[in-house]
C-alpha cells in the first residue's frame, strides 16, 4: 500500500473530494488502496488548513536553466526539429549564458 507521502497533489484532492461526498474513510480507502490511516491524515490536511498539497516547493533540485535560456533552447529546437542532440547542445553554448553538457 502506498503511503501518505507517496501521494501527489491530484491523487490528494481525489481523496479529499471523495470524503467531501459522503464516502468513508474506510470506503475511500478501500478504493483507492491506500490505508485508512492516510485517507485520514490527508482529510484532516485539508479539514485544518483548506489545502490538499503539502507546496514544498523549496525542496529538490534547483533549477539549472532559466526562463531565458527555456526560450533559447526552444528556439534553437523550432529552428531544426531534426537536429540531434550534440548538435543542439552545440548551438546552446555558442550563445551566451549557460552551458549544456551532453
Amino acid at each position: 500500500m502506498a503511503g501518505y507521502q507517496d501521494l501527489g497533489e491530484f491523487e490528494r484532492g481525489v481523496k479529499v473530494g471523495a470524503r467531501e461526498l459522503g464516502h468513508s474513510i474506510s470506503e475511500v480507502a478501500m478504493k483507492f488502496g491506500f490505508s485508512r490511516t492516510t485517507i485520514s491524515r490527508v482529510y484532516r490536511e485539508y479539514r485544518e488548513s483548506g489545502k490538499t498539497s503539502k507546496l514544498r516547493h523549496s525542496c529538490g533540485q534547483k533549477k539549472i536553466m532559466q526562463e531565458r535560456d527555456q526560450w533559447r533552447l526552444t528556439k534553437i529546437i523550432k529552428r531544426d526539429r531534426r537536429a540531434t542532440l550534440p548538435q543542439i547542445a552545440a548551438d546552446f553554448n555558442a550563445g551566451p549564458s549557460t552551458s549544456a553538457s551532453v
